[in-house]
């Protein structure tokens, strides 16, 4: 077998253009004049953080492309399909986005549709209906599956009291009470949260903004928000999520972590690839293929501006419960004491390389990054930086992340399942241990 390449990963942001509107509205063009496509994102620093009632922002925000003033939900999808475009809404936990993609040629009719869904919702409720329908009937699907139940489960804990422990999509009890007049609150909210446009593709900064400024400059000022405290985490927390038939018990488990601003971010997060990041990492391999009791077991970090953990994830049978998180403890307890092995620290290294370059090739993947850190609140040389100090890094640069991060004294545990089974596999894992019983689901 040839050796492995020691080049190390030569990283850059291409070139991107800020500038702003008339209204203070920044934005940000990745040009490449070789691109086909080009993707337009507003995105709006306003979420189910804020929300009032459980999942008011979610369906808000999803009902910006489903219908206009102007047009209704199906011609609006007419005058974007037959374009061959793309235009979707999202709200997320932290933030609401809508973006626009398709041939450069079509540049100026995505953003005026963009401009159209985000500034003329129709809010038809009919559509609300429809769409309330839906979700409800994803959220009863949710109820008997035991991943989701363990998230839920373990979310309450790791972000105790926390907006972020609540449901972004609502229950179906929250969202039956929304109303139309519910979204056109949102909605104002939504119009006047801090935002950023991010263009990538073939269109010449000039021309960007001169676009965007002839239909979004007249945008409002933005209003900052209360400030948002950062999450805390019950510590040495144990939630069961009963699922009384359940032939698998699923594991949602989340350890305190960092930010992207901190200088141990990049320590953290080869740390949590050596966990579980990869196929060859320590729980993958132990708990799948030495024991055979899963498809996969996985670490991963979760990063939000208000809070941080690393997860981990697994599910087992039934028999393995007790096994598995003996498994999870005895590697949480390697990780945060023992130094890695070279080999094994340099073989993810590679894969949080690989993986980064490999995942942003094209402008709409650095539009992503952009993103991010505009996000995040960190300057644009970030993962220029990031990139440098991941491949500095040495075993013995991340002992102090180990010891600070990876340590049983202050996990969430969440398990879902039979209680008969997940109570005497949480025995002398925490210090309290609750069921937990989805509320507002009836």
């Amino acid at each position: 077998m040839p050796p492995l390449s020691t080049e190390p990963l030569k990283f850059s942001l291409p070139t991107i253009h800020h500038d702003q509107l008339d209204n203070g509205t920044p934005i940000h063009c990745i040009f490449d004049p070789t691109e086909d496509l080009v993707t337009v994102t507003v995105a709006l620093s306003t979420g189910s953080i804020h929300d009032t009632t459980p999942g008011e922002t979610s369906v808000s925000a999803q009902m910006l492309n489903r219908g206009t003033t102007r047009l209704d939900a199906a011609q609006f999808a007419e005058e974007v399909e037959r374009r061959g475009c793309n235009l979707r809404s999202v709200g997320d936990t932290d933030a609401c986005s809508l973006q626009a993609s398709g041939l450069s040629e079509w540049f100026d009719d995505l953003v005026d549709l963009t401009a159209e869904a985000l500034t003329q919702p129709r809010f038809d409720p009919t559509e609300l209906d429809t769409l309330r329908r839906r979700m409800i009937a994803d959220m009863m699907v949710d109820l008997v599956d035991v991943e989701w139940l363990a998230a839920r489960a373990c979310a309450i804990r790791a972000y105790d009291g926390h907006p972020y422990a609540r449901p972004r999509h609502g229950t179906p009890s929250t969202l039956r009470t929304l109303t139309r007049e519910h979204l056109v609150a949102v909605h104002d909210r939504m119009l006047h949260a801090p935002r950023h446009i991010i263009v990538a593709g073939p269109i010449a900064p000039d021309v960007a903004r001169a676009k965007l400024n002839s239909v979004l400059g007249g945008l409002p000022n933005h209003t900052d928000y209360h400030r948002i405290d950062r999450a805390t985490m019950r510590k040495r927390s144990g939630v069961i999520a009963l699922r009384p038939d359940a032939v698998q018990t699923a594991f949602r488990i989340a350890l305190p972590s960092t930010t992207f601003a901190a200088d141990d971010y990049a320590a953290v997060q080869l740390c949590t690839g050596v966990l579980g990041g990869y196929t060859l990492a320590r729980l993958f391999t132990i708990l799948r293929e030495e024991k055979g009791y899963t498809y996969g077991a996985y670490a991963f970090g979760d990063v939000r501006p208000h809070g941080s953990t690393v997860g981990v994830v697994t599910s087992v049978g039934n028999e393995f419960t007790l096994d598995t998180m003996q498994v999870i403890a005895n590697e949480i307890d390697r990780i945060g004491t023992q130094r890695i092995d070279d080999e094994e620290f340099s073989n993810a290294q590679q894969h949080l390389l690989g993986s980064f370059a490999r995942s942003n090739e094209t402008p709409q993947q650095t539009a992503g990054l952009v993103w991010s850190m505009i996000h995040h609140q960190v300057p644009m040389s970030f993962y220029n930086s990031y990139v440098e100090r991941l491949q500095q890094l040495t075993p013995d640069d991340v002992r102090e992340a180990q010891r600070t991060y990876f340590t049983r004294d202050a996990w969430v545990v969440g398990l879902a399942g039979r209680e008969d089974v997940i109570r005497p596999a949480l025995d002398g894992m925490v210090e309290t241990i609750e069921t937990w019983t989805p509320e507002g689901y009836a």
